[in-house]
């Protein structure tokens, strides 16, 4: 390959972590006030760390680590009103298909005091971080790593050897879960699964060939996108199940019908194959 494509191919790995990171600096500027905002950062915090993924051996990981390393942190701080939100739109969607007018009524009740407890969590968070002023400052800190990252350095085959190794843990951890079943082992079908999806759709913006070992990548980013869709909705409602325990353990009331309804799964799950 020659060294003008390598140049291209980081110009343009370059310019995708800028714009991401754009994305995420407007994201949190809208966040406190309004939900999607905490959504749509977390997309581009997943999106900046799955592109530092494919990135980290040509860049260096000396380079690339605190990087990620401060990302995630990042990420995390949001995670539980995130997941507040998650519970809510659940819940919202569970009353709207509620079959009887009693079941109704139990997720009216359920929605004021989730929607009570997400209220406290922003105001918390909101305490801690007015206006989420400081986690902008981060963001713009990071911007300027990335900028300086030697993106130089990046070329198509490191982006392929990236994604193979990428297929590879995504595939152990789909064996894990169908083995285990169990709910932290789906999660982590669910976060490799994401991560592939989104350097999947990393290689199609740097105009980079998708392949693993020189093979074309036998599995459609659509079907990676359903899974991803399945495996969400698995994790939501497993979220929402939490919260109703928590929610059943400060309640005194008991609300069976919210229990019986909180697990229901509309289509199975299709693994990659």
């Amino acid at each position: 390959m020659s060294p003008r494509t390598t140049t291209r191919t980081g110009e343009r790995a370059a310019a995708l972590a800028a714009h991401e990171a754009r994305a995420l600096v407007a994201a949190l500027a809208i966040a406190p006030g309004e939900p999607a905002g905490v959504h749509e950062a977390r997309k581009s915090l997943r999106r900046l760390r799955s592109l530092l993924a494919l990135a980290r051996s040509a860049l260096g990981k000396e380079a690339v680590d605190p990087v990620d390393d401060e990302l995630r942190a990042l990420t995390k701080s949001l995670s539980a009103l995130r997941d507040g939100q998650v519970v809510l739109d659940t819940a919202q969607r569970m009353a709207r298909d509620a079959g009887t007018s009693d079941e109704a009524t139990n997720w009216e009740a359920l929605l004021a005091l989730l929607s009570r407890q997400q209220e406290h969590r922003l105001a918390e968070a909101l305490r801690d971080d007015p206006g989420f002023v400081r986690r902008q400052a981060l963001a713009h800190r990071q911007a300027e790593r990335l900028r300086q990252l030697p993106w130089h350095r990046l070329h198509g085959g490191d982006l392929r050897n990236a994604l193979a190794r990428s297929v590879q843990r995504q595939e152990r951890a789909q064996a894990t879960a169908l083995a285990s079943g169990r709910v932290d082992d789906l999660h982590a079908w669910r976060r490799r699964s994401r991560r592939l999806r989104m350097q999947l759709a990393a290689f199609r913006k740097l105009r980079v060939r998708r392949q693993v070992h020189g093979h074309p990548l036998a599995v459609a980013p659509r079907h990676i996108a359903e899974l991803v869709d399945q495996l969400g909705l698995l994790q939501d409602l497993a979220l929402l199940q939490q919260a109703l325990v928590t929610l059943e353990q400060a309640q005194a009331r008991a609300i069976p019908v919210a229990k019986r309804r909180r697990t229901a799964i509309h289509s199975p799950i299709h693994p990659l194959t």
